[in-house]
């Protein structure tokens, strides 16, 4: 399977909620990067550490499963990046993400390394209820 192949195939999954099925993908070893400083902020390794300590946080804030939708991917040689945006019914809110971008490493057809950019104050306020403090005048 080529790089693009495995990155459209994982972004499918994520697209139609078959989020099992995405996380399957990765390697025993491989590591799932969410940016920030979040409840959910870290590395996850493997899909046996994604599915145990990574969707326990989420599924509590989520109504539903986002949808996440894949605008472009940009490949080169094994790597590659996955371009879109998301919405969910969440705990505290709409969580609606305008920009997203995933970073994977792939070698053959699993995923070894993934990083999610997005803005985690949708993470922050919608899924996990925080507050934001009011910028001072």
């Amino acid at each position: 399977m080529s790089t693009r192949s495995v990155i459209q195939t994982y972004m499918d999954k994520m697209y139609s909620g078959d989020f099992p099925g995405a996380f399957a993908m990765f390697h025993p070893q491989g590591k799932y990067t969410i940016i920030g400083d979040t409840a959910c902020s870290g590395t996850f390794v493997g899909p046996k550490g994604i599915n145990e300590a990574l969707v326990p946080l989420l599924a509590n804030g989520f109504k539903a499963a986002p949808v996440v939708e894949c605008n472009e991917i940009i490949v080169e040689g094994n790597r590659g990046v996955a371009l879109g945006q998301g919405h969910a019914p969440a705990k505290y809110g709409t969580y609606k993400q305008k920009y997203y971008a995933f970073v994977f490493r792939i070698e053959g057809d699993q995923v070894m390394d993934l990083i999610e950019f997005m803005d985690p104050t949708q993470l922050h306020v919608n899924v996990f209820g925080q507050k934001l403090s009011p910028v001072p005048a």
